[in-house]
């Protein structure tokens, strides 16, 4: 009987989230994305008659970057 009222009791690792990734490691990746994210985009618009607007991609390249940083290093990827 003392067997079916004892409590089990979880493990401390499993009440603590997955641990983080390196932030050398999140920004590698990061930079890797967004780089091949830049350069599909330059290759890609010509050929469809259109140019790379540098001036949105100036803004959107670090948000995306520390973005994609972030995710990576959190491990929500």
């Amino acid at each position: 009987m003392a067997d079916r009222t004892r409590r089990r009791e979880a493990p401390a690792k499993a009440s603590q989230g997955p641990v983080p990734r390196s932030w050398r490691a999140s920004v590698l990746w990061g930079t890797a994305v967004v780089g091949l994210a830049i350069i599909a985009s330059a290759t890609i618009n010509p050929l469809f008659g259109r140019f790379v607007h540098w001036d949105w991609m100036a803004g959107v390249a670090p948000v995306a970057l520390a973005t994609l940083t972030l995710a990576v290093r959190r491990r929500w990827v």
